[in-house]
């Protein structure tokens, strides 16, 4: 009797706690302690992969040719999968513990915080959306993984291009992503909440 109800008063209590995905939510949170590096890899390669599969089922209404939006581009996936778990999970965790040892005060001060989204947009910028255009050459244009005098020659271009105008635009978003990010998150969280924005 006695045991065999508080059991169940525990198990009762242990669903409530959880509620509707509390569980799930719970298990991620202790697999972001157990393994960190792991884990924001993983996550941030799915995200990548869900992105990926929405922006080619856009593709359609852009001005890409429909042809190309016609059939799903598997390698693409695969390719921007590699991205989000190597640059977005593991370069950002790593890039994001030098932010916080660089402005230790950036949950309480504003200028530390200041500092650190400007900091991270000042190198992040430039060098993430750089770094993109030439693996989306890298990974996209033949021959695959050369980076011939032509591709050379097609990022140059890109960069002159597009870089500027990308750069603003990133600034303005992730300024303001990356301030709400870094003063309302734990630490723990903002590889995930970079890679979902």
């Amino acid at each position: 009797g006695r045991l065999r109800d508080g059991s169940r008063q525990v198990i009762a209590v242990q669903k409530l706690r959880g509620g509707f995905g509390g569980g799930l939510f719970e298990s991620y949170t202790n697999l972001l302690a157990r393994a960190p590096l792991r884990t924001n890899m993983v996550t941030a390669a799915c995200l990548a992969m869900t992105s990926d599969a929405v922006a080619q089922r856009l593709c359609v209404d852009t001005e890409a040719k429909l042809d190309e939006c016609a059939v799903y581009d598997y390698p693409r996936t695969a390719w921007i999968a590699l991205w989000g778990s190597v640059v977005s999970g593991a370069m950002l965790q790593q890039w994001f513990v030098l932010l916080r040892w660089l402005f230790p005060l950036y949950k309480t001060s504003n200028w530390q915080l200041a500092g650190k989204v400007f900091v991270n947009q000042l190198v992040m910028s430039p060098g993430l959306n750089a770094g993109f255009f030439a693996f989306v050459i890298l990974t996209r244009d033949p021959p695959v993984l050369r980076f011939n005098a032509e591709k050379r020659r097609e990022y140059g271009r890109k960069i002159r291009a597009d870089l500027p105008a990308t750069c603003l635009r990133s600034c303005v978003y992730w300024s303001i992503v990356q301030t709400f990010n870094f003063r309302l998150l734990p630490p723990k969280y903002t590889v995930i909440a970079t890679s979902a924005a």
